[in-house]
């Protein structure tokens, strides 16, 4: 039995991975194998925003404690190659250690994820996450920061010592901080720690799109969708949870 209790969260991803890579190769026990592994079964999609939330808090406290079964909320089915029915659209960062599936303990097809650096909200996370919500009726959203986010680093930087990106070097990547300095300037110079400007920064986004029309403040007003803020901790594998304040 491993004593380290992320040990052996690694080794089942491992294992995924393997049977994903074996998927992509061919053959006739590929999705014998993979279908062996998600052993959740289908489940009724929710009903509400609240709902919505509970099935993501439930299915990441699954993960945290190594009971991973991908279990599937998407009334689609087996029509996925053709269709979708995600519950919840989920905006993150572009970093490699987050799999919203995995944290989730989902399906796929089942949320409907919008990824760029520091989770900020640009043409394409909010373009994106007013189709889910237009057009595939997800009943939740999600902004979702993460620890060790090294684009909240690079804003934290370039508020308190003048750090900048000029394009002839750093390309676009300039364009990416930029969404996230107002955050760590609004606060005290010394709170502008990473632990303090990682949920400020998923609180301010979530806010910045819930105030967004034509789409998702309208959907907000009308009880269909909520908008929610949170921060995956990448050592122990847990979400928090932030509500907007009124």
């Amino acid at each position: 039995m491993d004593r380290d209790p992320f040990l052996s969260r690694r080794r089942f991803i491992g294992k995924l991975g393997a049977v994903t890579g074996a998927m992509a190769l061919g053959g006739a026990g590929a999705a014998e194998a993979f279908t062996a592994t998600s052993t959740g079964g289908r489940a009724p999609a929710p009903k509400t925003p609240a709902e919505a939330l509970r099935i993501l808090q439930a299915g990441n406290k699954r993960y945290r404690h190594e009971k991973l079964t991908l279990r599937d909320y998407s009334p689609v089915g087996e029509r996925r190659a053709s269709e979708q029915k995600p519950f919840a659209a989920i905006i993150t960062c572009s970093d490699s250690r987050i799999s919203p599936e995995l944290v989730f303990d989902v399906e796929r097809g089942n949320i409907f994820v919008s990824r760029v650096a520091g989770n900020g909200i640009d043409n394409g996370t909010l373009g994106s996450t007013e189709y889910a919500i237009a057009v595939l009726g997800v009943k939740l959203v999600l902004v979702l920061g993460h620890s060790d986010c090294g684009a909240i680093k690079s804003a934290i930087a370039t508020v308190a010592e003048g750090k900048t990106y000029p394009s002839s070097k750093y390309g676009a990547i300039g364009d990416v901080i930029e969404p996230l300095l107002p955050t760590v300037e609004s606060l005290p110079a010394d709170e502008r720690t990473l632990a303090r400007c990682v949920p400020a920064n998923a609180i301010a986004q979530a806010q910045d799109i819930a105030r967004r029309g034509p789409i998702v403040a309208p959907a907000i007003q009308s009880g269909a969708i909520d908008v929610v803020a949170g921060v995956y901790n990448i050592a122990n594998g847990a979400v928090s949870i932030f509500r907007l304040p009124a």
